[in-house]
């Protein structure tokens, strides 16, 4: 299976991480002035440009959308951060199961899933609670998002997969430092 065309490839290997870090900052500036400083609009917004894109279906805008709320509403305290987890585990495994789904969506679920930390409860007998590791601003699902549609401008859908995991796995990194 051929990822991507030529001109793709070329694409990818004349750019340098200067200029990828420029655009995403002009980007990501771009959305949160569009969203008016709203992170779960920002991310709903990043999600509509992944679908014009074509890198996630129809069907998977409003489970990645859910996806995102369930995180905001658990990283805001208005949650309970376990009974959050479920949810995006269940919309998660769903995906998994689905033999259509795309990459993207895949990656995006997947880094939303990772967002949540299990910790033993040394108070109350040693049982294990889900506990939503949060900066206050769920940077893993943003970036995630925004790391798809850089990638994905760059790279076409093999792009846009890896995009995900490392804005993902970048997003991971911001929550935990914040």
């Amino acid at each position: 299976m051929e990822v991507g065309t030529m001109s793709d490839k070329k694409q990818v290997l004349g750019v340098g991480a200067g200029d990828l870090q420029s655009a995403v900052s002009r980007e990501s500036a771009r959305i949160m002035r569009e969203a008016k400083g709203d992170r779960l609009k920002a991310s709903k917004i990043i999600l509509a440009r992944l679908q014009e894109m074509g890198f996630i279906t129809d069907a998977e805008v409003p489970v990645l959308g859910r996806i995102c709320e369930e995180g905001f509403a658990a990283s805001s305290g208005k949650k309970e951060a376990s009974a959050a987890y479920h949810e995006v585990r269940k919309a998660y495994d769903k995906l998994l199961l689905d033999p259509g789904a795309s990459p993207v969506a895949l990656a995006f679920a997947s880094a939303s899933a990772g967002s949540y930390v299990a910790v033993d409860d040394s108070e109350g007998g040693g049982s294990t609670g889900v506990v939503y590791k949060k900066s206050g601003g769920n940077w893993q699902e943003t970036l995630a998002g925004a790391g798809a549609a850089i990638g994905g401008i760059l790279g076409g859908p093999a792009g846009a997969g890896l995009g995900t995991i490392i804005g993902g796995v970048t997003g991971k990194i911001v929550d935990e430092c914040l």
